[in-house]
């Protein structure tokens, strides 16, 4: 019978599921990739797992049909889901079948990472009849496909980003949220990830980055005050510095341009503190620029130092500011942090502060983790010292150099 011929090598399998995805519509991404999973590879059912703003639980998506999976959040500190999302790797459910988690002894339970490069989205979730090499792969590569799928959706539907709330964003948070790049990314010479708490109601806190052929820029900044005037200052800030980068223009232009801006918009005592940070990709070399922010950290060869920087007067307080840069060499397998001082000056009334000490044994003993680990780690630590509740905005960047 005439027709076009069913795809067989996993290539064209793949562009089978490619092309699947960029016909269908933005609520159907997900009942799409479950029926190519059950033709595919003969999944009974799977689901998508979608990690939560503040990467504590991985929330279900909403399926219809025979192949949506049972439909419970799963938490990313423990459970092989949560082991798939921490360590980015596919893990199979240990529980023997029969069981709650595995209802027929004839399936196999498997969760595979769904990241974008080293940005983590969640966790796909599939059942099938065995677990070779072979369908591993093809699953791993699938997962990859639909997490590309889903950073794009981001752009046109606000589905996934609805689900991957736990409670309304406030104003402020949202601001801050918009302004945000991916929150990690790896090449060859570097990767990079941030954090970002309270994750509901930051109001001053961001970060931002961009990666060229000869450079990679990092900033991080934080606002005066709390909720929305602070969003706005902290905005203005970045999207200024982005304008002047964006004209190819160094670290000291982009802080000159979004001083003159939030002197100009907000004149009196509001201002925005910010690290700025530019890296010469081919040699290493490293150009820092100081507004009135805290110090970065450098963990090197097993010891963390403190970056010592001389402080510039903060972004919009005087238009004649004129801001330096420092020089820093970077070497292979140094790790950077910049932080915002919600970080180290956490802390409850009448008892001491996070400190600069915790993070700096929290960079020593947590140097194996990954960027994106380690500043998940870090954030919880300081909750946690919080009792779950931050006075201020608490943002981390991780920087490794390889």
């Amino acid at each position: 019978m005439a027709g076009h011929p069913e795809p067989r090598t996993e290539q064209e399998l793949l562009g089978d599921l490619v092309g699947q995805l960029d016909t269908a519509t933005p609520y159907e991404l997900v009942e799409v990739c479950q029926a190519w999973l059950a033709r595919r590879v003969g999944a009974r059912w799977s689901g998508l797992l979608l990690v939560d703003y503040s990467q504590t639980v991985l929330e279900p998506v909403p399926g219809r049909g025979s192949g949506t999976s049972p439909g419970r959040p799963h938490t990313v500190a423990d459970g092989p889901a949560g082991t798939a999302y921490r360590e980015q790797r596919v893990v199979r459910d240990p529980a023997p079948a029969g069981t709650e988690q595995s209802p027929d002894p004839g399936e196999v339970v498997v969760y595979v990472p769904v990241t974008v490069r080293t940005e983590r989205l969640g966790v796909l979730m599939v059942a099938v009849a065995q677990l070779t090499p072979a369908v591993t792969e093809l699953l791993s590569d699938a997962a990859r496909v639909l997490a590309h799928v889903l950073v794009v959706a981001r752009r046109y539907t606000d589905r996934f980003e609805m689900l991957r709330r736990r409670k309304d964003l406030g104003l402020a948070a949202e601001i801050q949220w918009e302004l945000l790049p991916v929150l990690a990314y790896e090449l060859p010479a570097f990767s990079i990830a941030g954090a970002l708490e309270p994750t509901y109601d930051i109001g001053g806190d961001t970060f931002d980055y961009a990666v060229s052929a000869t450079r990679l820029t990092i900033t991080v900044t934080d606002a005066v005050g709390h909720g929305l005037r602070a969003a706005l200052l902290g905005s203005l800030a970045v999207t200024a510095m982005r304008n002047l980068r964006r004209r190819g223009e160094d670290i000291c232009a982009q802080a000159a341009a979004a001083n003159q801006h939030l002197v100009e918009q907000f004149p009196g005592a509001e201002f925005v503190t910010g690290l700025l940070l530019e890296i010469d990709a081919p040699t290493g070399s490293a150009r820092l620029l100081n507004a009135g922010h805290p110090a970065p950290l450098l963990l090197r060869d097993g010891l963390v130092e403190t970056v010592q920087l001389p402080p510039d007067l903060p972004l919009g307080l005087d238009r004649a500011t004129v801001y330096q840069e420092h020089t820093l060499p970077l070497r292979s397998g140094d790790r950077l942090l910049l932080l915002t001082d919600g970080i180290t000056e956490a802390h409850h009334r009448g008892a001491p502060p996070f400190g600069t000490p915790h993070v700096k044994q929290l960079l020593t003993s947590l140097a194996h983790l990954p960027p994106a680990e380690f500043v998940r780690h870090l954030t919880r630590a300081v909750l946690d010292h919080r009792g779950g509740d931050l006075a201020d905005d608490a943002t981390a960047v991780c920087l490794d150099w390889h």
